[in-house]
């Protein structure tokens, strides 16, 4: 059996922090009050100790462990606000989708599961007013009442949600999707104008609305932005190769309107922001979160091989993706290694894998010393996956080791006790829309219609 390590006093036990040697180990006699790590604590393959912690860090780590799936959405970019495709709104007006959002979270409190990271704009199709020139002018109508619709369901069955207002797909060559228009926001990132009229016109209402609200445990400011950054190592292929395509194309039109004396709004916008815009608007974020909401602040990273874009922005905790392609020892790399401030989450990861099972690497994340894991996806929201019962099962493995969310509201009457339950036949899906990468590489829709259809429940990461 392995014997409890012993930490200096004043060492926090967190995910991030790896193991220290013992006094004894060292010839020092023992501190009288030392205080005693549990086992099981397994990052011993950290090449250096940690950074201290900030004092004001969640409680996340491998005995406190944060685990969660990824409830990206119903309809990408189209549950909260209204669009040309959905003029009346999105949840508060269709009851389909919130049916399917109420099972969904139905399904995660009978599998012991507490937390939800849930997209709400994504690449701005619905919800934002846009100026004639870009300039973002406030909410629509339909963004709270739909908004409204998902914490009521969220805190009828006690989830804890983390709320991700953006994604890549905000700066992504602009394109029409079932007469929508997606994406070609650059500019409202990368012009400080524009960037502060995001702030004080679309964030801070919402977060002014919810603060302190029960359902929302954190708000997740942008989803791997390393996408969306010039500069920095996006892995996912062809988003990079249609980032670039586009990239070439404006910089031959704004050569080529400057040569005839045009400029100004009429040039074209980027495809990717310069990396002091993007830190300029998550830092600016964070602080909002700090004065107008009082829950968490995070950003979900593609991989931790960009954390660099988001130290000293004094996030509550760090949030990176792990996709199959990364390879075993990006996902077995030690938390400490990375000498954080903060608990490291696993924000997202495929739940079917040729190689892996969630168990594995469920397992593997908090052995390396993740304060926390989310699943991708609740649903099948890329027409690929099935649930297969793996979290409930590892719920009922780890009860004394799982991070439990403060109880700040009664659960109604009809919501069963939290625990896990045995696996049930997977929901219902309809059909989602993704963000694609560029209009010539968007699935037809009777492709995507009939592959979700095939394929519900828990389903892995997009290509």
């Amino acid at each position: 059996m392995v014997e409890p390590l012993r930490l200096r006093p004043g060492r926090r036990s967190v995910g991030t922090q790896a193991a220290e040697p013992s006094r004894a180990g060292r010839g020092e006699a023992p501190a009288e009050q030392a205080s005693v790590r549990r086992a099981p604590w397994l990052a011993f393959n950290a090449a250096a100790l940690p950074a201290p912690l900030g004092e004001a860090s969640p409680a996340f780590g491998a005995n406190h462990f944060l685990l969660g799936a990824n409830l990206p959405w119903i309809r990408y970019g189209l549950d909260y606000g209204c669009s040309t495709a959905t003029p009346a709104g999105g949840l508060h007006a269709d009851a389909n989708a919130a049916g399917l959002l109420d099972v969904a979270m139905g399904r995660l409190r009978r599998d012991g599961v507490e937390a939800a990271r849930v997209f709400v704009f994504g690449d701005a199709r619905a919800g934002v007013r846009f100026a004639e020139d870009g300039t973002p002018e406030g909410l629509d109508g339909a963004v709270f009442p739909d908004v409204d619709v998902l914490l009521a369901t969220a805190e009828r069955h006690r989830i804890g949600l983390y709320l991700v207002l953006f994604d890549a797909g905000l700066v992504a060559p602009p394109s029409l999707q079932d007469g929508v228009r997606c994406g070609g926001h650059a500019d409202v990132l990368a012009e400080p104008a524009k960037r502060q009229a995001l702030l004080e016109r679309v964030l801070e209402p919402l977060l002014r609305r919810y603060r302190g609200h029960p359902a929302i445990d954190g708000w997740d400011l942008f989803d791997e932005p390393e996408c969306a950054t010039a500069g920095m190592a996006c892995p996912h292929p062809a988003r990079s190769a249609s980032a670039r395509r586009w990239g070439q194309l404006t910089g031959v039109l704004s050569a080529g309107l400057r040569a005839v004396g045009l400029g100004g709004s009429s040039l074209p916008a980027p495809a990717l922001v310069e990396v002091a815009a993007m830190r300029s608007f998550l830092g600016a974020a964070v602080q909002a979160v700090r004065q107008h909401s009082g829950a968490l602040a995070t950003v979900g990273l593609a991989s931790t091989a960009n954390l660099s874009l988001l130290q000293g922005l004094e996030l509550d905790f760090y949030q990176a993706h792990w996709w199959e392609p990364y390879g075993d020892a990006a996902l077995r790399r030690a938390a400490a290694d990375f000498r954080l401030d903060r608990p490291l989450v696993l924000g997202a990861f495929p739940a079917t894998m040729a190689s892996k099972s969630v168990k594995t690497v469920l397992d593997t994340a908090r052995c390396a010393g993740y304060g926390g894991a989310l699943v991708w996806s609740l649903r099948a929201v890329d027409g690929r996956g099935g649930e297969d019962g793996q979290l409930s099962q590892w719920v009922r493995n780890h009860q004394g080791q799982l991070y439990r969310r403060p109880l700040r509201v009664k659960a109604a009457a009809d919501v069963p006790p939290l625990r896990p339950a045995e696996p049930l036949a997977p929901a219902l899906s309809v059909r989602a829309a993704p963000p694609s990468d560029s209009a010539e590489e968007e699935e037809p829709e009777s492709a995507r219609g009939e592959a979700d259809a095939r394929a519900p429940g828990l389903a892995a990461a997009p290509a």
